[in-house]
């Protein structure tokens, strides 16, 4: 019998071991093919200023790919600036992995396995009955229109963390624990002014971009943060859905 239970054991910890190295490598490939980018020339001024006072935008993260403008241009209704972040921001919401987490949200909150709103609609990004539009079943709330104002930079959507999870954090941090949880954050979608890349042509850069909102704890002299493999974990999702959504458009582009 002990014997037995040191045999799963092992095969348990050789089963960690081999799926922590399959994450390992797989976040190494996504750093190594979307670095990240200087905020300069790339983010919104909305981006990276915290939703409250009371907060702090802890870290912003941009990562972007170049794509031929005509893939992109053959999902807008124009090659307008504004039509084509609105068709890069529809690509992102549209694409399989944040389709999948919208599914699995509307099926534990409204009992339904089905992605909720993308964006995809006639009504687009605009406000839904006097208030900031819901996507992906209430995942994520629109903070701002792609060509909004003159700052715009793509959609800007955001997010919030239940302030149950948050202050509970914030408890145990009080007691030494050395991490605390963010209260949101911000992510844009935007695509750069056409360029002539070597052998692509006229091309784009599309980006996804992340900010995160912290509380700011004054008896805190260095601000606690998520842990780094959290945070990791973080930017290798958002270098997921990048590439995921990237991988789309070329394959979309290619059917219309």
């Amino acid at each position: 019998m002990v014997k037995r239970s040191i045999r799963v054991l092992g095969y348990l910890a050789l089963l960690s071991a081999a799926t922590t190295y399959g994450i390992h490598r797989g976040l190494c490939h996504l750093e190594e093919k979307y670095p990240e980018l200087p905020e300069t020339g790339r983010a919104s001024n909305l981006l990276l200023t915290p939703d409250m006072p009371t907060q702090r935008a802890a870290y912003t993260d941009i990562f972007a790919a170049k794509i031929p403008l005509q893939k992109l241009s053959s999902l807008a209704q124009s090659p307008s600036q504004t039509d084509l972040e609105i068709a890069w921001a529809r690509a992102v919401l549209h694409c399989q992995i944040l389709r999948l987490e919208g599914s699995l949200v509307g099926l534990l909150t409204k009992h339904t396995f089905a992605s909720g709103d993308s964006g995809n609609t006639e009504f687009g990004f605009g406000p839904k009955n006097g208030s900031p539009r819901d996507l992906l079943n209430g995942v994520l709330s629109v903070q701002r229109e792609p060509g909004a104002d003159r700052d715009a930079n793509g959609l800007l959507i955001s997010w919030r963390i239940p302030d149950e999870q948050r202050l509970f954090f914030e408890k145990i941090a009080r007691w030494g624990y050395p991490w605390r949880l963010m209260s949101g954050g911000r992510h844009e979608m935007s695509v750069s002014e056409p360029f002539e890349a070597p052998e692509q042509g006229s091309s784009v850069e599309v980006r996804f971009a992340a900010s995160h909102d912290y509380e700011v704890v004054t008896e805190e002299v260095v601000q606690k943060v998520v842990p780094a493999w959290t945070l990791r974990l973080h930017k290798g999702y958002a270098r997921f859905i990048l590439d995921r959504a990237v991988k789309e458009v070329m394959e979309a582009s290619d059917e219309v």
